[in-house]
C-alpha cells in the first residue's frame, strides 16, 4: 500500500528533484525516507520501471515570509504572541536525491528527468524489499527499515562486501553500537565465517549463548505485547531430539569439564540460526514466533546427509566460539620473522630499541625457548657478548629483565601466552583448523601496551603467512585453497589503533598496531583478510585505517569532532542527514556504503546472545535489600 506524499515541483534533473508536500504530510518526520514515482506519471507499479529517490532535506516556505520565518511560523503558535500569519500559505518541501531507476532487473542509473507535477508516493513493500532485502545466504539480516509509510521491511547487508572491504560501527555510549556489532557477528558466526575478536571489555563473552532470543517480545495483531515461546515449552522438540541423536553435539564446559548449558538448549539455538539462513534469511525471532514450523526433523536429516559439505553439520555439532585470555608468546617465530619478533618485544614494553640494540637483536633473535626461557637465553647472550659496547650492554640487558617482569605480570593477572604460530594453524590453516570459527581474545586483564601488542602480533602474523608463506583462501593456479578467510574485529578500537600523535610519537605499541591494520586495509582484500572497527569515539582512531572502510553503521554521535570525522570518511550523505546522527535514538542507525544499495535508516534487531558484562548499576545493587523492607512494610509503588 503506497501513499501519495506530494508532487514534483519546478525544475528537476536526472539526479535530484523537489517535492511540494501535501499538507497532511508536511509535518511528518520524512528525512531519510524513500519515495518512488512512475516516470510516465502513472501510479507506481512493481512490475514496471519506477524512479527511486531519497529525501535529503526538509524545509517550509511562505510567500509572505522569509524561509526562516516560515519555518518558525510552522513550528510554533505565534498567535499567542499577537502575530497571526495564515498557515494556509505555508508549504512543506522535500529535497530529494535520485537513487536510480528500478526495474525487474534491478537498480540502474536514471536517465529521465522527473516531470513537474508528477505524483510522488511512499514506496511499496515490493519496492523496498527489492532495494534492501536479499534472501541469499551471503546476505545477513540486520534490522528493519525506518522510512515513512513502511511497517516491517527487513534490511540485509552484503556480507562479502563487509568482510573483504572492511566496515566500521560508530556510536556513543548507550547508542546501541555493541548490540549492533553483536547482531552482525551472530549472523556471520551462523554462516561459519572465521573471525578473531579483540574484546577489550568482554562484551562478547556469551556470543554463542542465544538465550536472549527467547526473551524477544513482539506486538500481535491486536497490538498487544507478546513474548516468543518454545512450541513445546521444554526446547525438546522432535528436531532437537533428532539432532542430538545424529550429531552427538559438543556443549560448552568449564575447567572442571562440567557442562555449562543444557545440551538441548544449545542444539535448539544452533538449529534456529541455521534454519534462519536456509529459509531465506527469516530472522530467528520470527521463526520462533511462528512456532518453529521451519525447524523440523527433515531439516536435520538434510543437514546430516549433506556429505559434500561437512560445514553445515559442524554448525549443529559444535559451538562456534573459542575463548582465549591471552597475551602474545615471546619466541623466535622462524626465518623471515626476525624483525617481527623484535617489534613484538618493542610493543610488549612500549619502548623502541636504539639502532645499536636493534643490530644486536637482529643477529641474536633466533635463540631457543619460549617466554621466560627465551628471554633468559637472550639476556645471557647479551651478558656474555664481549662485542657489545659498555653503554649498549647494560641497557639491553635491563630491557630484557623488564620484559621478563612484564611477562610474569601478565601471567599473574590471569592471562596465558598464546603461540601465534599455533594460533594461526588453529584458525586459518584448513588442514589443522578447529571446528570453532570465532576466536575471542579477551584483553580485559592486559595492560594498554599488551593489548596493542596483541593486535600487532596476531594481525601481522596472519598477514605475513598469507603474503609470504603460500597460504591462500581461494583456489589459485590450479591449486585448491589451503586457508580460511579471516575477519579481525576490534572492539573499542580507539584504544587499540589510536590516531598518531605526530613526529614525536611515544606510543610505540600503538604505532605498531596501526601499521598492522594499515597493511590489512590496503592489501588484505586480495588475501580475503578484512577488519571491522567498533568505537564510541571515531575521531580518536587512526584515520588511515578507517578511510579504507567501505561500509559504515552510524549510531548517535553528539561530539562535533566525531561528526566532522564521519562527514570526511563517508560519502553520499547530505549535511541534513549527518545532522540526524546527533539525535538517533538507541537502536537506530544509518548504514551507508557498499554493503547496501543506498544509505538506509534502520532499527537494528536485538541481539540474540547474552550480554558479556552486565550494565553497571552500583546504586541499585547496594539498595536491593530495600525491596524486602518495602514488602514487609506493605509499601507499594502506588503508596504516596
Amino acid at each position: 500500500m503506497t501513499t501519495k506524499l506530494g508532487t514534483v515541483f519546478e525544475q528537476t534533473s536526472t539526479t535530484e528533484f523537489v517535492i511540494m508536500l501535501d499538507q497532511e504530510y508536511d509535518n511528518e518526520r520524512l528525512l531519510f525516507s524513500y519515495v518512488e514515482f512512475d516516470p510516465n506519471g502513472n501510479q507506481p507499479n512493481p512490475d514496471k520501471e519506477r524512479i527511486i529517490g531519497r529525501i535529503t532535506g526538509i524545509y517550509k516556505e511562505n510567500p509572505l515570509l522569509s524561509r526562516d520565518q516560515a519555518i518558525v511560523n510552522a513550528s510554533i503558535n505565534l498567535s499567542e504572541l499577537g502575530i497571526n500569519f495564515s498557515r494556509r500559505f505555508t508549504h512543506g518541501w522535500a529535497k530529494c536525491t535520485v537513487i536510480g531507476a528500478l526495474t525487474q532487473r534491478g537498480l540502474d542509473m536514471n536517465l529521465r528527468v522527473p516531470a513537474p507535477n508528477t505524483s510522488v508516493y511512499t514506496p511499496s513493500e515490493a519496492t523496498l524489499r527489492q532495494l534492501f532485502f536479499n534472501s541469499a545466504p551471503s546476505h545477513v539480516p540486520i534490522g528493519k527499515i525506518e522510512t515513512f509509510g513502511s511497517e516491517e521491511v527487513p534490511v540485509t547487508l552484503n556480507a562479502d562486501q563487509m568482510v573483504t572491504k572492511h566496515f566500521s560501527i560508530f556510536g556513543m555510549t548507550g547508542s546501541g553500537k555493541t548490540t549492533t556489532a553483536a547482531k552482525l557477528l551472530e549472523e556471520l558466526m551462523a554462516r561459519g565465517h572465521r573471525m578473531i575478536i579483540f574484546d577489550s571489555h568482554d562484551d562478547y563473552l556469551n556470543l554463542d549463548n542465544f538465550g536472549r532470543l527467547f526473551d524477544y517480545r513482539y506486538q500481535d495483531k491486536d497490538k498487544k505485547e507478546q513474548k516468543v515461546e518454545c512450541r513445546v515449552k521444554t526446547r525438546r522438540c522432535d528436531a532437537v531430539e533428532e539432532a542430538i541423536k545424529q550429531f552427538s553435539p559438543v556443549v560448552p564446559t568449564n575447567n572442571q569439564n562440567q557442562t555449562l548449558r543444557p545440551e538441548n538448549q544449545c542444539v535448539c539455538e544452533r538449529l534456529i540460526r541455521t534454519a534462519s539462513i536456509i529459509h531465506k534469511n527469516e530472522p530467528g525471532h520470527r521463526i520462533l514466533q511462528n512456532k518453529c514450523k521451519k525447524v523440523t526433523s527433515e531439516l536435520v536429516n538434510n543437514l546430516s546427509q549433506n556429505h559434500n559439505n561437512q560445514h553445515w553439520s559442524d554448525l549443529i555439532k559444535y559451538g562456534r566460539v573459542m575463548h582465549h585470555n591471552t597475551f602474545p608468546e615471546l619466541k623466535f617465530y622462524g626465518d623471515g620473522f626476525e624483525d617481527f619478533t623484535i617489534i613484538l618485544l618493542q610493543a610488549f614494553r612500549g619502548e623502541a630499541y636504539t639502532s645499536a640494540q636493534w643490530r644486536w637483536l637482529r643477529n641474536n633473535i633466533n635463540r631457543q625457548g619460549t617466554g621466560i626461557n627465551y628471554l633468559s637465553n637472550l639476556e645471557n647472550s647479551a651478558r656474555n657478548d664481549v662485542s657489545l659496547d659498555s653503554r649498549t650492554k647494560p641497557v639491553l640487558v635491563g630491557s630484557l629483565i623488564m620484559l621478563r617482569n612484564l611477562y610474569q605480570d601478565a601471567i599473574r593477572a590471569g592471562a596465558s601466552p598464546l603461540d601465534l604460530e599455533d594460533f594461526f594453524k588453529q584458525v586459518a590453516d584448513r588442514n589443522t583448523a578447529t571446528p570453532e570459527s570465532v576466536f575471542r581474545l579477551s584483553l580485559t586483564n592486559l595492560s594498554s601496551n599488551l593489548r596493542k601488542a596483541m593486535v600487532y602480533g596476531v594481525v601481522t602474523y596472519f598477514f605475513r603467512s598469507f603474503k609470504f608463506h603460500g597460504y591462500r583462501a581461494t583456489p589459485r593456479d590450479g591449486n585448491p585453497a589451503n586457508a580460511y578467510s579471516t575477519l579481525f574485529i576490534l572492539e573499542e578500537a580507539r584504544s587499540l589503533i589510536p590516531k598518531s600523535s605526530g613526529m614525536n610519537e611515544i606510543d610505540i605499541a600503538g604505532s605498531q598496531a596501526r601499521k598492522a591494520l594499515r597493511e590489512i586495509a590496503y592489501e588484505g582484500r586480495k588475501f580475503s583478510l578484512g577488519f571491522g572497527i567498533i568505537s564510541q569515539k571515531p575521531s580518536s582512531i587512526d584515520p588511515e585505517v578507517v578511510s579504507q572502510s567501505n561500509t559504515f553503521i552510524l549510531h548517535q554521535l553528539k561530539s562535533p569532532d566525531d561528526q566532522r570525522y564521519v562527514r570526511d570518511v563517508t560519502e553520499g550523505m547530505s549535511a541534513e542527514e549527518l545532522e540526524m546522527v546527533k539525535s538517533l535514538g538507541t537502536g537506530r542507525a544509518i548504514v551507508t556504503g557498499v554493503a547496501v544499495k543506498s544509505p538506509v535508516l534502520l532499527r537494528v534487531y536485538p541481539r540474540y546472545s547474552e550480554e558479556g558484562i552486565r550494565e553497571p548499576a552500583p546504586i541499585a545493587d547496594e539498595l536491593s535489600s530495600i525491596e524486602q523492607i518495602r514488602n514487609d512494610l506493605g509499601i507499594t509503588d502506588e503508596t504516596s
